[in-house]
């Protein structure tokens, strides 16, 4: 080969080399290596996503067929992005243990106060098991952070939700949803009103017109005319989107649900239903005893009952003998609480536990020496105005108020009935009853019946009023099963009993007469007698010491339960000491907020009538004349009224003979004023 050959062939070699390098050197840039395999995996995703769109196209012809080996794509992959900009600080509030959502494998199952069947359940979900492909949030956690990201604009950070925000989000995460697809079937269609009703104000809403607006919804708020006011219902927040108002959420033992934190507790002591069984099949707190037999993997349930907003919670029984175990209630010596079901109709329970023989004592003590006029004991009086003594209710009674053991146990009576806060206005003072030997007190309501409206205070608790809604009797004697005395109600029948082995009211008189048991001892054919015989023929609470017993005088909607009809049996032998408490729906007449039949109270007015003759007006001013009182605040008993220190305004107060006002600096009580008779009273510190 001559020289420029060989020169020639080492140029060409030379030029080859560099434009290899330049073209290592600039492909990244203009063609990627992995070109091909890229795009295949794109368009392979693009396929994905569009099968599970139902999007999928026809395949072109040449195209891969079933038979074909597939595509590999790498591992699907956990969501990255949050499903909500809170889901971190609610991953923080509700406890992702390790990861796990408290909602995963939890049911959500919805009743409506007071009933013990459900009316709607959480939307049938998908497996939520597999690695790699199970969501980060359940379905729960999810309609509950949309409902979030819709409350107040997104604007409300979760660690600063109060009960009432908690609410408004459960109840749009239940009802609303996104997409008009909520968490519950159908998004609660079977949870609406149980009462007729008629033009409800979220159907006129223009916001919502051509939307389904879920009967839920209507439910929670019962509109203009059927929602009473309470005392913080300016707190309510209402509904997302919808804006209408929410309703509160329960547990079976009525606690209610006040917090993300405390809904993802329960949610972690959800059980696994066990099915169907009979009552000698059920455990003590109501569920079927499996004896190991429940489906391993099995879906939990967290039953909510919901309260419509303005009314409160009432147990849902389902059968005689069942138990409610109520551990969040407090007592003397620790000892635990439950509720045993008595009566289905009416609503009658057992309390076991929930006052000892020293309460009992002391209550008994304080009603003895009480002195003022309108709290010592004496002849019992009815109605809703004044004092009138009815020839039918022969027994003797008094009130405490203020004492200390009667406030001990109205703040555990509220607890039972579901309240998570101490209201005094709801209650009125514990009444002590005395019954000596053939007194008595014929069938009533603890309703207060103001049919023709003549009164100032609305008591119409279907609708906008307040009335008694539950009662606790509390029996402080022991008496045997010949003595009498019992708690009657006459349109119930004993428990356990076969409706072929019901006695009549004529089998049972003729059975009284016979055994000799009202000889001399009560007037043939009187009213004491007739109650003696239903005494002994119908449901009927005998009393022992420290025996409490729970019934409710209205319905969930407010209507009165004429079921709960009761009286006080004679006594035949002995003598029965009771008290009993009285619980109302909304604050009682006389306490700011109570609710006002205005056209009453206009036409009593324009009569020169006065207000009422039994309240009384009191004022409490700070002299600043002692340096103690710098920082003095009033209470009435144990609940805060206002600043009375030094510079703070007098303050005004409507209140009624008895009344106990405290002056606390700091915990420490220094001043009490019980209020007396005078119509206008003036104190000072």
């Amino acid at each position: 080969m001559s020289p420029s050959k060989g020169l020639g062939v080492v140029k060409t070699g030379v030029i080859c080399i560099v434009a290899y390098l330049v073209g290592v050197a600039l492909s990244p840039h203009i063609l990627p290596i992995d070109f091909l395999s890229s795009k295949l995996q794109h368009l392979a995703k693009s396929h994905v996503n569009a099968s599970e769109n139902g999007n999928v196209a026809s395949a072109p012809a040449g195209s891969p067929t079933p038979n074909s080996p597939p595509v590999k794509l790498p591992k699907k992959q956990p969501r990255e992005e949050p499903a909500s900009p809170y889901e971190p600080s609610y991953k923080s509030i509700v406890g992702f243990d390790e990861g796990n959502d408290p909602f995963r494998g939890v049911d959500i199952v919805l009743h409506r106060n007071g009933e013990p069947d459900s009316c709607s359940r959480q939307e049938e979900v998908v497996s939520e098991e597999g690695e790699g492909d199970a969501p980060s949030l359940s379905p729960a956690s999810l309609a509950i952070l949309r409902a979030a990201d819709k409350l107040k604009a997104g604007q409300k950070p979760l660690d600063q939700y109060t009960k009432y925000d908690v609410d408004s989000v459960l109840t749009h995460a239940l009802a609303v949803g996104r997409d008009e697809k909520s968490l519950l079937q159908g998004q609660g269609y079977s949870c609406g009103p149980t009462w007729e009703e008629k033009d409800h104000y979220v159907d006129r809403a223009p916001h919502l017109k051509g939307k389904t607006i879920s009967p839920m919804l209507k439910f929670c708020d019962m509109g203009v005319d059927r929602t009473t006011i309470q005392l913080d219902h300016g707190e309510n927040v209402r509904v997302p989107e919808i804006q209408s108002l929410p309703c509160h959420f329960h547990t079976r033992e009525g606690v209610r649900v006040t917090s993300l934190e405390q809904l993802a507790q329960i949610a972690r002591e959800a059980t696994v239903p066990a099915g169907e069984c009979t009552e000698e099949e059920r455990n003590n707190d109501g569920t079927c005893r499996t004896d190991g037999d429940a489906a391993v993997g099995g879906r939990r349930e967290l039953h909510l009952y919901a309260v419509q907003v303005g009314r409160v919670f009432i147990f849902a029984p389902q059968y005689v003998g069942e138990i409610f175990e109520l551990p969040h209630v407090k007592v003397p010596r620790d000892l635990p609480v439950w509720l045993e079901v008595i009566s289905l109709q009416p609503r009658v329970f057992d309390v076991f536990n929930f006052f000892d023989r020293d309460e009992s004592a002391a209550i008994v003590d304080k009603a003895l020496k009480e002195t003022s006029e309108t709290h010592r004991m004496k002849r019992s009086s009815t109605g809703a105005s004044g004092y009138n003594v009815n020839s039918q209710r022969t027994s003797e009674n008094g009130f405490d108020t203020h004492g200390k053991v009667a406030q001990a146990v109205k703040r555990r009576c509220m607890n039972i009935l579901g309240f998570d806060a101490y209201e005094e206005s709801l209650t009125d003072g514990l009444q002590v009853l005395r019954y000596n030997k053939t007194t008595a007190y014929i069938p009533h309501l603890d309703w207060i019946d103001d049919y023709k409206k003549q009164q100032e205070h609305d008591f119409d608790s279907e609708h906008l009023g307040s009335n008694r809604f539950a009662t606790i009797l509390l029996y402080m004697s022991d008496l045997n099963e010949s003595d009498g005395g019992e708690t009657v109600f006459p349109h119930g029948w004993p428990p356990h009993q076969a409706e072929e082995d019901r006695v009549q009211f004529k089998d049972a008189k003729a059975a009284l007469l016979k055994s000799g048991d009202v000889e001399n001892v009560l007037v043939r054919d009187s009213w004491e007698e007739k109650m003696v015989v239903k005494c002994r023929s119908r449901l009927a609470i005998r009393p022992h010491s420290s025996r409490a017993v729970l019934f409710y005088s209205q319905n969930p909607d407010g209507t009165p339960d004429k079921d709960s009809l009761h009286g006080g049996c004679p006594v035949i032998h002995g003598e029965k000491w009771a008290a009993n408490l009285w619980v109302w729906n909304a604050p009682r007449g006389g306490f700011p907020g109570s609710p006002t039949n205005m056209e009453v109270v206009k036409r009593n007015r324009a009569s020169g009538k006065a207000p009422d003759d039994n309240q009384k007006k009191a004022s409490f001013t700070n002299t600043q004349t002692d340096s103690r009182m710098m920082n003095a605040q009033l209470y009435f008993q144990d609940t805060f009224w206002g600043k009375l220190g030094f510079g703070d305004p007098v303050l005004n107060v409507n209140t009624y003979e008895g009344h106990q006002w405290n002056v606390k600096v700091g915990e420490k009580t220094v001043k009490t004023f019980v209020i007396d008779k005078k119509p206008k009273q003036v104190y000072t510190i």
